[in-house]
């Protein structure tokens, strides 16, 4: 984005700079907010799972304040590491970026991607900063859970808001009531486009504040919709329960497909009402596309980064007499249910933003609703499915080479 305004402005192009600001800005918010929030869930949740091994620790004699700092340095370390990694890989993605702007119509004036000092320190500041707002709670936790507690435990402990997320919390509800007022509820100077616009920025607030409380979001819902499936069978019910014991699990895993589903339904909904705007798939990958890939990734990472305590679950079902294949299907369902979690609040958010922004474009519902690319969002949760389920049938596959007491042991 610096480098298209840069260069705009060089050639004294107003108008392009303009574009490339509103442009940019859309895909660098978009971007970095599905990355912090799923970088700080990922990192929160493996250090849950790790809870026996700083358990064991304790029992060692390494005094529990020390504990906390040595997993604070580890955050600081892989956070400052991946951002270092990452470096090499930003003129690639620069220019993806840059040619993607250019097919969109947007004139650079021959804008390349360039590199400066500064960027090195602001891409290490951007790997430290999400691992310790994901980590800085659950390593707090860990220098305080008592050692018998961790291992005795197999449930995962009850999350808590803290004072970070507290206000995050109320800062996001005041931004969803601030735009909503003059957004569905006055006469604005700007008229229509301005009222729209304020019901989206209330939308697009209240998203990330359901995404944010997470735990007490993403669980009931599906606690919700599993209840609702009238199946009786063995491998779904431990499924089922599997999802719900293992709630913060579940709750970084969906996230990410919840957040890029949301943030795809929310932006086409607004294309689609919009005067000269477009909802189609490409102007989605422009703006998105880089969401995508952040959120994929993570959905995958967590995914792997938890396998070893899926394993050591299956094995504890294995033991208590499970057949084989009960386990292995019971492994998928738990894609499925991964995935309609994501595409039940998918839906839920496409519903919500499309009554609020036809109410600030005063137009109807069922208007804004007929015009959505109903095709194209069937893909993408078709897309969510399959990669769910595609990557836990690869770990029960795995599991079912694994001899289930050797899991228990190591």
């Amino acid at each position: 984005m610096f480098t298209a305004v840069s260069t705009a402005r060089a050639a004294g192009d107003a108008r392009m700079v303009s574009a490339s600001i509103a442009l940019g800005g859309n895909i660098v918010f978009f971007t970095v907010l599905a990355a912090v929030g799923i970088v700080a869930s990922t990192v929160g949740l493996t250090l849950t799972t790790q809870r026996r091994d700083h358990a064991l620790w304790a029992i060692l004699g390494i005094p529990r304040n020390r504990i906390r700092v040595i997993l604070r340095t580890e955050l600081v370390v892989l956070g400052a590491a991946a951002g270092a990694l990452a470096v090499p890989l930003a003129p690639l993605v620069a220019s993806t970026a840059l040619a993607q702007w250019t097919t969109t119509g947007l004139d650079l004036h021959g804008a390349t991607a360039g590199f400066h000092l500064w960027h090195v320190g602001a891409s290490v500041l951007s790997g430290v900063v999400p691992c310790l707002l994901g980590g800085w709670g659950v390593t707090r936790r860990a220098a305080k859970t008592p050692e018998m507690r961790a291992f005795r435990d197999l449930s995962d402990p009850p999350a808590r808001p803290g004072v970070t997320r507290s206000v995050l919390a109320l800062c996001l509800l005041a931004g969803v009531v601030g735009m909503w007022i003059p957004g569905l509820g006055l006469e604005l100077e700007g008229g229509i486009e301005q009222r729209t616009a304020f019901a989206f920025a209330g939308d697009l607030f209240l998203i990330c504040l359901l995404l944010l409380m997470g735990p007490w979001v993403l669980t009931p819902l599906m606690r919700f919709w599993t209840a609702l499936v009238p199946s009786r069978g063995v491998a779904w019910h431990l499924a089922v329960q599997s999802c719900r014991t293992r709630a913060a699990r579940s709750v970084a895993t969906v996230l990410p497909f919840a957040l890029s589903l949301s943030f795809v339904g929310l932006f086409m909904v607004m294309g689609n009402v919009m005067p000269g705007s477009t909802a189609g798939l490409g102007d989605v990958l422009v703006v998105l596309g880089w969401v995508f890939v952040v959120s994929w990734v993570g959905g995958l990472a967590v995914i792997a980064l938890v396998g070893r305590e899926r394993t050591r679950d299956s094995a504890i079902v294995t033991v208590a007499g499970a057949r084989p294949g009960v386990v292995t299907r019971s492994t998928i369902y738990e894609g499925v249910i991964y995935a309609g979690t994501a595409i039940v609040f998918g839906a839920i958010a496409i519903a919500v933003t499309s009554a609020t922004i036809a109410v600030g474009a005063e137009i109807s519902v069922v208007r804004v609703l007929d015009g959505l690319p109903w095709a194209t969002l069937g893909v993408l949760a078709g897309v969510t499915l399959v990669t769910t389920c595609l990557a836990l049938a690869l770990q029960a596959a795995r599991v079912s080479r694994t001899v289930a007491a050797r899991a228990l042991r190591s």
